[in-house]
């Protein structure tokens, strides 16, 4: 049986953002949760949760969780560091972002030149799109 793990805590809570909904330009306060896990783990392990209010228009706010996101693939980044790409399904709630959503991408990237971010996030979620294309800076834990 492979153990399990876990050793990355990311956050970033209540962050101004620029974002881009279905494309159109907007703008609201994040807070994105995750705990990533390098090998396959029981649900209860790793996730992965977002929580988006808009300020142009409340509709567009939602809250995306996922239980079992994919595995992390890894990437080193240019002037050092780790860049760790991730995808989900999961479940939004909201008026425009409801039931099931897929988080397409979402770059966490540690110990960079810029320090620790999150980066380039899609989500979409029936027919609509969400997108921070910039990063937002984050805590970030090792847990050995």
């Amino acid at each position: 049986m492979e153990s399990c793990n876990c050793r990355r805590n990311v956050s970033a809570t209540a962050v101004p953002v620029e974002t881009l909904i279905n494309r159109f330009p907007s703008c609201g306060i994040i807070t994105v949760s995750a705990r990533i896990c390098d090998v396959d783990c029981k649900a209860n392990n790793s996730f992965i949760s977002i929580l988006y209010g808009d300020d142009i228009n409340q509709n567009n706010s939602f809250v995306f969780t996922s239980a079992a996101p994919g595995l992390p693939t890894y990437e080193h980044v240019s002037g050092g560091g780790i860049g760790m790409i991730l995808t989900a399904a999961g479940q939004a709630s909201g008026v425009n972002f409801y039931e099931h959503a897929v988080l397409s991408n979402i770059h966490f990237l540690h110990e960079t030149i810029i320090g620790n971010a999150i980066c380039s996030i899609i989500l979409t979620s029936n027919g609509r799109t969400f997108e921070v294309p910039g990063c937002i800076f984050t805590n970030l834990e090792n847990k050995n």
